[in-house]
């Protein structure tokens, strides 16, 4: 029953704006002018563009996320623990924060890195380009394919693949039969997460994009619902556009899942790689420590040194100081935005882990009609840029009750409604791994349905419902579409704080908080790690 509030009553009335000539809260007439923006000179061209940013992403995140899982759970790669807790951190930070991060590094005529290509006769990399939006845009969504990648491959006995290889398979036979079979639910979970995101991005398109004439359909919703006149209409009729592609994808994801009949009747859940990988050993090292560098090292680099200046300076000459970080403090609604961020993402973690993990048993053990049903509507959010859902919600709480409305609460139901397919989809994963024999021979065993799901269910699943509460929580905390239209004024979180930094200018201030957040995600990933190996040795 709560995914009616949190989702069908949205969904219904994002449908019912679309006809409205009127925003929420106005008195309006039916219409069909909304969508007459279907019919204009450059929406074909804005289509096109957004599916080849989105397939481009796709493809490349899923090679790169899939070698670094494979890599840390099967090559025996050196410090694997300490890549694992550095791989996840770009999928927590604001992709357009690591947007500007590159456009700092990578300017044509001044970026830190084009300098030196410069100096030695080498020709400079445009960061405002195609390569440069989908480049960064796949640095920030590797880590998403790797939480999804990495639970569902330690949860693969290593034994199985020894066995394939004992019994005269080459490793790429042992990869394609038996490795890649277990693991498609994650890969298909993983990929149709990428591709929604990529395809409803509008942050770095925004700020490497624009340069290069690169325009795509999220970046539209937003000049309709945040620029000159608030067309909530017409924003509706795109997301809307964008939804029906968004389905598509998970009706073949559907598809592809469907007749299958392999699971995982062992589970290992713990980073030390088996046995000696020769040369995959070094090479992973080596592909570890390249998307370090790549995703974490150059932009945080970057945005310190942006902190510690007066003003942006690629040649150090503005000089050095603090102040940044004591007029950060003296911002409205900074220090608020840190408490709101870390209650309301905690909040949404916790409620979407106990729903996914109750919806995912309805939708794998039950299935049918039913589990189709539930599966959609649960999943039906993230086939919706946020910020038209961030919309819809105030539609239905102004046209209905209105008890969440101005107040941060919208923002958390917002949370559960726009993350839940995250948590869905991993715990989705888990149970589909899971085979009913081992719940069959428990009951036949004696155990009541209370032991089963206590002593069975529950340790094979927990880690996959866990790793989607995490990705649902550090979400939360980067979540800015739907947070710009909702948040009550004095109640901001940190991306919309980053995000009127930006918009104002303020860039020195803008990377001391940038500093300060990632810094407060990495002490966040440390105690999450160290809470993880302290469950796994229990």
């Amino acid at each position: 029953m709560l995914l009616v509030p949190l989702v069908l009553l949205p969904m219904a009335f994002l449908l019912v704006g679309s006809f409205q000539s009127a925003p929420p809260g106005q008195a309006g007439k039916w219409t069909l002018q909304n969508y007459d923006v279907l019919w204009t000179g450059d929406f074909l061209e804005l289509v096109v563009n957004s599916l080849l940013i989105a397939s481009s992403v796709t493809a490349i995140s899923l090679v790169t996320g899939a070698m670094l899982a494979v890599a840390l759970t099967r090559w025996n790669v050196p410090a694997a623990r300490f890549f694992d807790s550095i791989t996840v951190i770009p999928a927590y930070v604001p992709a357009f924060v690591g947007a500007i991060a590159w456009s700092l590094l990578l300017a044509p005529q001044t970026g830190y890195l084009n300098r030196p290509l410069t100096a030695l006769g080498l020709p400079p990399i445009d960061i405002y380009s195609w390569g440069g939006v989908i480049g960064v845009l796949s640095i920030y969504s590797a880590p998403i394919v790797y939480l999804y990648l990495r639970p569902a491959l330690l949860s693969v006995d290593p034994s199985m693949e020894e066995a394939g290889r004992l019994l005269g398979a080459g490793r790429a036979r042992v990869v394609r039969l038996i490795l890649l079979p277990t693991i498609r639910p994650a890969i298909l979970s993983s990929a149709l997460v990428v591709f929604i995101n990529s395809l409803a991005d509008f942050a770095v398109v925004g700020v490497l994009g624009l340069r290069a004439h690169i325009d795509v359909v999220s970046l539209r919703i937003v000049e309709l619902t945040t620029k000159g006149v608030f067309d909530t209409g017409r924003a509706a009729v795109l997301g809307i556009a964008l939804a029906l592609v968004s389905l598509c994808g998970l009706s073949l994801i559907a598809r592809a899942l469907q007749n299958r009949d392999l699971a995982t009747i062992g589970a290992r859940h713990r980073m030390e790689a088996p046995g000696r990988a020769g040369v995959l050993r070094w090479l992973g090292l080596v592909l570890c420590v390249g998307f370090m560098l790549l995703a974490v090292v150059f932009p945080v680099a970057v945005l310190v040194i942006g902190s510690l200046q007066p003003y942006l300076s690629t040649t150090f000459s503005s000089g050095w100081t603090l102040d940044n970080y004591v007029s950060l403090t003296q911002y409205p609604g900074a220090l608020t935005s840190v408490g709101n961020s870390l209650l309301l993402s905690f909040l949404a973690a916790t409620v979407c882990a106990v729903l996914s993990a109750a919806l995912a048993f309805v939708v794998v053990r039950r299935g049918g009609r039913l589990g189709q049903l539930v599966n959609h509507l649960a999943f039906s959010p993230l086939a919706v840029p946020h910020i038209v859902f961030g919309v819809a919600l105030i539609w239905t709480w102004v046209s209905t009750s209105g008890v969440f409305y101005g107040t941060r609460w919208i923002l958390l139901a917002a949370y559960v409604a726009l993350l839940l397919p995250y948590a869905m989809r991993a715990a989705v994963t888990a149970f589909q791994q899971l085979d009913p024999v081992l719940e069959e021979a428990g009951r036949m065993s004696g155990a009541t349905r209370y032991t089963v799901a206590l002593r069975i269910i529950a340790p094979l699943t927990l880690p996959g419902v866990v790793a989607g509460a995490t990705l649902v929580f550090y979400q939360a905390m980067k979540e800015i579409s739907a947070s710009i239209v909702l948040y009550p004024p004095g109640e901001p979180v940190i991306p919309v704080v980053i995000w009127n930094l930006s918009y104002q200018g303020q860039f020195t201030q803008l990377f001391a908080l940038c500093v300060a957040y990632v810094a407060l995600i990495l002490a966040l990933v440390a105690v999450t790690t160290a809470l993880s190996r302290r469950g796994g040795r229990l």
